[in-house]
């Protein structure tokens, strides 16, 4: 599914009111224009009538005088057969006026007058610049007024975003902030905009609901946690006693060793879970700036003789300038975490290799490759089927860690290798 863009709720409005004032200003345009051209024909008609009445008066006293008319209008005698549909013609013309050296719009209109039973055939010409000018200013004075509204409409909403929006910011900041089970108190936000209010509200009650919740559950899981490590004491405390007792061993090696491993794992399991919770909870804050080299070769010492048990060789290369910012203790979990699936899993084709440099830190082991996709290396409980004592926490435990403290770790198998990258963000 496509990802669509996203914009602020104030550019959106804004934009959609621009376009809404452009489209009222066009239809205003027109609307002015065709007013415009109304008023120009019924103007110029007026005129043409009142040349008509001086046309009329004049051929009626001075019959044989029609060209001491105004040179506007042209007046000839016509006959009474002509064709009277075709009649009248109105028509533009141009002009050059001498008095001015410019060229001036005329209207022009050609009509039958009957004077005393005869016909006159009047050509009337009447300047119209003024009108078509007016015209053109009308509609020319638009535009620039709709740049200006638009400039108006845009600098004011950037004013508005600045200071209207201000709360509803913060009110976003605050859920943005916001951690379940964080201790320190939600701030209120003063606005008197009552959609603000609303959503704070909302969001406050909401925070409520949640905190009672989370609080509800951490204190089941830590009780639950609790709890079942006690009979998982006796029961795996009674399993080494009958591992002790030879006569047991004879007749129920294989069951006895079955409840012992099965204990175990379900001890390990809730341990895990736990911590994993904690994990997600945000329960491990003290984080700091942390050299990772004498980290490392602290937990290569306590891991050696494992490795050794298995024929592998830990070689390090390690860079004194390489730091992570994190909480100590999930630093170890990570460490442990890796160093033991690179011995669980590891061949003694190569050794386990352990390198950082100013950028990442890199662990590698020979092995063969895993019967699962890289891409569920992470995931809970996924783990190798070749394995039956993986919980398939350890991976989904680091890869955790990683998040919250703003680390990329990634995993590749290459050449027979696997490689778990651990990088800053």
């Amino acid at each position: 599914m496509n990802k669509l863009r996203s914009f602020k709720l104030l550019s959106k409005t804004t934009s959609i009111y621009l376009v809404f004032t452009f489209l009222a200003f066009l239809v205003s345009a027109l609307y002015l224009t065709f007013q415009a051209d109304k008023f120009i024909q019924n103007e110029m008609e007026y005129r043409y009538n009142r040349a008509e009445r001086r046309i009329r008066h004049h051929i009626h006293r001075n019959k044989e005088s029609l060209d001491a008319l105004l040179p506007n209008y042209k007046i000839t005698r016509v006959t009474d057969d002509y064709q009277e549909n075709r009649y009248p013609i109105y028509s533009d013309t141009t002009l050059f006026d001498t008095t001015t050296a410019e060229l001036q719009h005329m209207g022009e209109k050609t009509v039958i007058l009957e004077v005393d039973s005869l016909y006159y055939k009047a050509i009337i010409k009447s300047p119209m610049d003024d009108l078509v000018k007016l015209k053109d200013d009308i509609f020319g004075a638009l535009i620039p007024a709709f740049i200006l509204l638009a400039l108006a409409i845009v600098i004011f909403n950037y004013l508005l975003s600045g200071y209207f929006f201000r709360p509803f910011n913060k009110i976003l900041g605050s859920m943005k902030t916001y951690d379940v089970g964080q201790k320190t108190p939600i701030d209120q936000i003063e606005t008197s905009t009552i959609e603000f209010r609303k959503m704070q509200e909302l969001f406050l009650q909401m925070i409520e609901r949640i905190e009672f919740d989370y609080q509800n559950l951490k204190e089941y899981t830590e009780h639950m946690a609790h709890e079942i490590q006690t009979p998982l004491a006796v029961i795996l405390n009674k399993t080494e006693s009958l591992i002790a007792d030879e006569e047991v061993m004879k007749k129920q090696k294989d069951t006895v060793k079955t409840i012992y491993d099965e204990v175990t794992h379900l001890s390990k399991l809730g341990s895990g879970l736990n911590l994993l919770t904690k994990i997600n909870n945000r329960e491990f804050t003290k984080a700091e700036k942390i050299v990772t080299k004498p980290f490392i070769e602290k937990h290569v010492t306590s891991v050696t003789e494992m490795a050794q048990l298995k024929s592998l060789v830990i070689e390090t290369s390690l860079n004194e300038d390489h730091t992570f910012f994190i909480d100590p203790f999930l630093l170890d979990i990570i460490l442990k975490n890796l160093l033991r699936n690179a011995i669980s899993y590891g061949k003694s084709d190569g050794p386990i290799q352990i390198k950082t440099d100013k950028k990442a830190l890199i662990i590698s082991n020979y092995g063969q490759a895993a019967d699962i996709a890289e891409e569920k290396i992470f995931e809970r409980f996924y783990r190798n089927h070749k394995n039956k004592s993986s919980l398939g926490l350890g991976l989904s435990l680091v890869k955790k860690i990683c998040e919250l403290n703003q680390l990329n770790i990634n995993y590749v198998y290459e050449n027979g290798q696997h490689i778990f990258k651990i990088e800053n963000s």
